[in-house]
């Protein structure tokens, strides 16, 4: 089976470990300790070449991991995600992450956003007996 680096042509989480150990001393603590966690768990996927469901959930983890603390507070949670989707397409200036998203995974990307169990805020709303998200649809 073809790994996902190489489907996507991007580096593989040993390179990027070794890009975050060689800039991680000039990066703010709560981001250094974001883009470790991040290329930790996408590491962990990539040992799971045989199990694609596994690996997803292992990927999702890591975009979570290298998202989920931006300082946006004046965004939802869709909206957060989707200012770093793009922001990681305006930074790839082979247009790679634009052409996963948009051309070749664009009906997942879809999905993903118009599925409410993938927000936080739809869980807190139904936990919170719909006292908390006040915002969510």
């Amino acid at each position: 089976m073809t790994s996902l680096a190489t489907t996507l042509a991007a580096p593989d989480a040993a390179t990027l470990k070794a890009k975050e150990r060689e800039r991680r001393a000039a990066w703010p603590q709560p981001f250094a300790l974001r883009i470790h966690r991040a290329v930790s768990w996408l590491g962990r996927a990539e040992r799971e070449p045989d199990d694609r469901d596994a690996a997803f959930i292992l990927l999702w983890i890591a975009l979570n991991a290298a998202y989920a603390d931006l300082d946006a507070e004046s965004l939802d949670e869709r909206g957060r995600f989707a200012q770093f989707a793009a922001d990681l397409v305006r930074l790839d200036g082979a247009g790679r992450i634009y052409d996963a998203l948009w051309r070749r995974f664009s009906q997942e990307v879809r999905l993903v956003f118009d599925n409410r169990y993938v927000f936080r805020p739809f869980w807190d709303h139904h936990n919170s007996g719909g006292t908390l998200a006040r915002d969510w649809p």
